[in-house]
């Protein structure tokens, strides 16, 4: 049996890099970038007003002159200023014309008009150059790079991206992915449980994972704990790049599953890590597949799924891993044996933020991890915490 931080690096020793593809910009939502982004141009392209109201040159101001005006220049269109004119009016967005470095938003402006003229005098104590412009390439220079491999596409990237004009993306392909949930006792959610059975919510926790990284997989099957079904399914998940099964990892009499890949020619990396819950996990690898065996309780698939598969695809995709943090404990603990302790809690905020216990009644209670914000680890060495002991905390 291995520690938890062995376990992990022993995972994450096994990252695949997975290929590329292009695909359109409208279908890019959530995938990881295989590419550098660079801008095709200057942002903004041109010295942009950021506000409604007068455009004059800032060495011209006086305070209460009167400046005739008699064009408007809305966004999207661009004027070149005539022989002494000394003002126009100006909407947020347009171009700034060349000769004029001011804008002077309409709350500081007294319109009048004389004899069809119409003007404009200001009220403004402080005029500087540049105020209210925002300045040709002040936000990204032509050819500066503004996203970078391994990014993934959130809404701020997804709209950069087409800012940039960007109609197809180069991302990481999504790896080939089956999932295999075992069990006597384990029902489709379709059906009506018998007093002895519990419907299947693994498959359920691991593919909410993926879908995080819009991993959508190839199959999900559930098979009962009959050594000759448990084999023809493995058999078939081979060919995928990641192979996920629940359930059958442990000691008892009908966890097959062990057995089964070793014998199908899955070599064996790890089995059972110094973790609660998970610690019956199984990890492995025949050729190009990799093999995760997480046990069957359902806190045990959620807590494995996001301190071990989500590293291992986040590295496999070339991304920084999910921040931990070190915040207080709201109360006191304690900690029966000596492994590492993950247990669900909520971000408690009074003087300071706290970590705040749940009610947990182990890795078999299906209410674990609800209204929960991660996990809070206790270490190996530790046997019980006090109030504003430092915890290591996980985000979901």
């Amino acid at each position: 049996m291995i520690s938890y931080a062995e376990a992990l690096e022993k995972i994450l020793s096994e990252v695949r890099n997975y290929p590329s593809e292009l695909i359109p910009l409208s279908q890019s939502l959530g995938r990881v970038l295989s590419e550098e982004v660079s801008a095709d141009r200057d942002y903004p392209p041109f010295h942009r007003s950021a506000m409604d109201g007068f455009a004059i040159a800032s060495k011209d101001y006086k305070d209460g002159q009167v400046y005739p005006y008699h064009r408007e220049l809305p966004a999207g269109m661009s004027l070149d200023l005539e022989p002494k004119e000394k003002a126009i009016r100006i909407m947020t967005g347009a171009p700034v014309p060349l000769g004029f470095d001011l804008v002077i938003k309409i709350e500081d402006a007294y319109l009048t008009e004389t004899d069809g003229q119409k003007q404009v005098t200001f009220n403004l104590k402080d005029a500087k150059p540049w105020q209210n412009i925002a300045k040709q390439g002040e936000d990204v220079k032509k050819n500066q790079i503004v996203l970078t491999k391994g990014i993934q596409i959130g809404t701020s990237e997804f709209s950069l991206l087409a800012s940039l004009g960007k109609e197809t993306v180069s991302v990481i392909q999504s790896p080939k992915v089956h999932i295999i949930s075992t069990g006597n006792e384990v029902i489709p959610i379709h059906s009506s449980p018998l007093p002895y059975q519990i419907r299947d919510s693994n498959s359920y926790t691991i593919t909410s994972i993926l879908s995080k990284y819009k991993i959508q997989p190839e199959s999900v099957t559930h098979v009962p704990d009959l050594e000759k079904e448990i084999t023809e399914q493995i058999q078939k998940g081979l060919d995928a790049d990641i192979l996920i099964l629940s359930g059958g990892v442990s000691m008892g009499s009908l966890d097959l599953v062990p057995s089964i890949l070793q014998r199908l020619g899955v070599d064996l990396i790890f089995h059972k890590t110094a973790i609660k819950p998970g610690k019956p996990i199984w990890f492995g690898k025949r050729k190009n597949t990799i093999v995760f065996g997480m046990p069957g309780n359902p806190f045990s698939v959620q807590t494995c799924s996001r301190i071990f598969l989500e590293p291992f695809l986040r590295k496999s995709y070339g991304q920084s891993q999910i921040p931990s943090y070190k915040l207080p404990y709201s109360t006191t603990k304690q900690k029966k044996g000596s492994l590492t302790e993950f247990f669900p809690v909520r971000l408690e905020t009074t003087d300071k933020t706290y970590l705040a216990p749940l009610a947990f009644n182990g890795s078999g209670d299906v209410r674990a991890g609800l209204f929960s914000d991660g996990l809070a680890i206790i270490p190996s060495q530790l046997s019980q915490i006090q109030k504003e002991d430092i915890l290591e905390f996980l985000p979901w």
